[in-house]
């Protein structure tokens, strides 16, 4: 039994049938489209016709555009004890994409969800272990994914002292260990001296 076969997109209040062009080839009930872009997305109805009456079928389709990942700023210096700030920026076709499942990551471990806000990831009192690269990691429901990183630099910070010996009596003859140590960026050169005057490096 002979039969034809048509096909239509449908996405307007009438289906508008498809024609052959640069880029669409139909052959028989084959629909076949090169180089797909966005615009080729939405529903496409196949319908088939014999002296016997019509049937037809509609099938969507869905093409994913890809999309750019960019972390701001891409190099960030920091004061110790101060606040850093990302962005993550998703864009499509050189616009600002929609709201997207985005992770955190630095040094390839996964962060906490606190510290962040929408496409946005803040670090308070910042410490020398806060440094390193963050990444943002995008996943797409239809299960790709993207990213982009970018680097925490600590600034220059003057040093402080995180701990000093205690006054101590003694008689002459014990040995005496005096620790003191301090941090800051970069790290602080510790000297000695003794009332006012450079210790001698010497066996003692």
């Amino acid at each position: 039994m002979h039969f034809s076969s048509r096909w239509y997109t449908h996405n307007g209040p009438e289906p508008i049938p498809v024609s052959s062009g640069p880029r669409i080839r139909l052959l028989g009930p084959v629909l076949a489209i090169e180089a797909v872009t966005a615009e080729d997305g939405g529903v496409y109805k196949c319908s088939a016709s014999n002296a016997g009456g019509e049937a037809s079928a509609d099938l969507r389709l869905t093409v994913s555009t890809p999309i750019h990942v960019e972390i701001t700023p891409n190099v960030l210096s920091v004061h110790m004890g101060g606040t850093a700030e990302f962005r993550c920026l998703v864009t499509a076709n050189g616009m600002t994409a929609g709201p997207q499942h985005i992770t955190w990551f630095k040094d390839g471990r996964q962060l906490p969800s606190s510290g962040r806000v929408g496409d946005t990831l803040q670090v308070t009192g910042v410490t020398r272990e806060d440094k390193g690269m963050y990444q943002c990691v995008v996943r797409r429901q239809e299960g790709d994914s993207f990213q982009a990183s970018a680097e925490l630099q600590l600034g220059d910070a003057p040093p402080s002292l995180v701990y000093s010996f205690i006054e101590q009596t003694l008689q002459p003859g014990p040995a005496v260990s005096l620790k003191c140590s301090a941090q800051g960026n970069p790290t602080p050169q510790i000297s000695w001296t003794l009332d006012g005057f450079p210790l001698p490096t010497n066996g003692r």
